[in-house]
């Protein structure tokens, strides 16, 4: 059967405006490969590997969808039982036609890998074959694959809607949530936790309890998180200078960007870009 599942990661990174559907049959295996500016949504019907989105590791199994958001990194090894649907959407495409999903607000997905059930499996396969449908005729209709593609988006957002809600369950705090949420929005300009407790209309010490509460680090680990994470990116999927990646966070020279670097991973940020260059050229 066609190896559908490796496609040219380049070609697919200058989708802009446009919807693009993809079969996955085979084996696959890729080391930090940035997302493009667009959306990815994956269901495996049936797999096995591992998926590294943003240096957190997934088991690879049957009726999952993965989703990629824009900017994220990516590594994966997936064996040969791999049989499923991918669909590749513009951020445009996001913005314009399904601003009533997760998606539309969303910066940073939490939760890339969903597991489902086998009725949810099968529901959305026949949607993405419908929309294989569509896309096979000899004048397609623009305006119809839209829809479907509207249906399949909405169809992912309420599942991830659900995997959200149920992870909140006992275990959160509306506060916890907007913290997230701005930093999200702000960690650039600002690194300091009395900013996000200006803007939660809180002390820093009990935004700083919260955080301890809900999410097991103190708030100012949660920020330099989401930091770390961004910087991660500009050096394995970029080829920005140490230099402009400082700028890029917002740091106010590179001798600072690199010394918080280090003391946050143990790496210099030149370091941890060379050492994983070297992965990837020996795998």
């Amino acid at each position: 059967m066609t190896n559908y599942i490796e496609k040219n990661l380049e070609a697919e990174a200058k989708i802009k405006d446009h919807v693009v559907y993809i079969p996955l049959a085979g084996a696959s295996e890729m080391e930090n490969f940035r997302s493009p500016e667009s959306y990815v949504f994956i269901l495996f019907e049936k797999c096995n590997g591992i998926h590294s989105v943003d240096f957190v590791e997934f088991e690879e199994k049957d009726h999952q969808i993965h989703i990629s958001f824009p900017g994220q990194i990516h590594s994966w090894k997936t064996d040969s039982s791999a049989r499923g649907h991918k669909l590749i959407v513009s951020k445009e495409f996001i913005e314009r036609y399904v601003t009533e999903t997760q998606f539309s607000y969303l910066h940073i997905n939490h939760f890339p890998v969903i597991d489902i059930s086998i009725d949810d499996c099968e529901r959305i396969s026949k949607e993405f074959e419908a929309l294989k449908k569509e896309l096979d005729t000899e004048e397609i209709e623009w305006n119809i694959v839209y829809l479907r593609v509207q249906v399949l988006i909405t169809q992912i957002s309420n599942l991830l809607g659900k995997k959200i809600e149920l992870s909140l369950n006992g275990n959160s705090h509306f506060l916890i949530r907007r913290f997230i949420d701005l930093i999200d929005l702000h960690y650039i300009e600002s690194k300091s936790v009395a900013h996000y407790a200006n803007l939660l209309a809180v002390s820093p010490n009990y935004l700083n309890i919260l955080s301890k509460r809900y999410l097991g680090i103190s708030a100012k680990s949660t920020i330099d998180r989401r930091v770390v994470l961004e910087a991660k990116r500009f050096l394995l999927g970029s080829e920005y200078s140490v230099k402009e990646v400082a700028s890029k966070l917002g740091f106010e020279s590179s001798i600072s960007f690199v010394s918080y670097f280090y003391k946050k991973t143990g790496f210099y940020p030149q370091k941890y870009r060379k050492s994983n260059i070297e992965k990837d050229n020996a795998v």
